[in-house]
């Protein structure tokens, strides 16, 4: 079974269990996480929250990050792409958000939210490449699905 490591992320600082890195450290802690896994899956509280993920932060990272950091815009994905994003976690996106990304991204792009059987169709219809399920959430289909496990601070392939 995959399996990466989760971080989250807030003001520059990573949070992983309890131990909280700042500043070099925090680079250092995540540059380290990604030379021990082929990922580090970052949640980005500011993405989620102010629509301001920490970008200053991944430009400085040397390894494979999963970004989920909510990105509402086209440019948002763009910007996670510039500073090295090789998979992104899309949440509740539209239609046309999803046709444009789709239009001009190649990176591995997974989506999540709370309709399953809307996001099934449009991961089919539009040839992303997987769902990503948070703790609670359930799924039988049949696509690439990835599950948050906060509970041990690990993203899982399921299928």
């Amino acid at each position: 079974m995959e399996k990466y490591p989760v971080v989250r992320v807030r003001k520059g600082k990573i949070k992983r269990g309890e131990n909280i890195w700042k500043k070099k450290e925090a680079i250092e802690a995540l540059n380290n996480l990604c030379k021990e896994n082929e990922f580090v899956y970052v949640i980005d509280l500011d993405g989620f929250r102010k629509n301001s993920p920490n970008l200053d932060l991944y430009k400085k990272i040397y390894g494979k990050l999963w970004i989920d950091s909510y990105p509402r815009f086209v440019e948002d994905i763009m910007d996670l792409i510039v500073v090295g994003a090789e998979r992104i976690t899309v949440r509740n996106a539209n239609n046309d958000f999803l046709k444009e990304i789709k239009e001009i991204c190649d990176k591995e792009i997974f989506l999540a939210g709370e309709n399953l059987k809307e996001l099934t169709k449009l991961i089919k219809d539009m040839g992303f490449n997987g769902i990503v399920l948070d703790e609670e959430q359930n799924f039988t289909g049949n696509l690439e699905t990835w599950k948050i496990y906060l509970s041990d601070e690990t993203i899982r392939r399921l299928k």
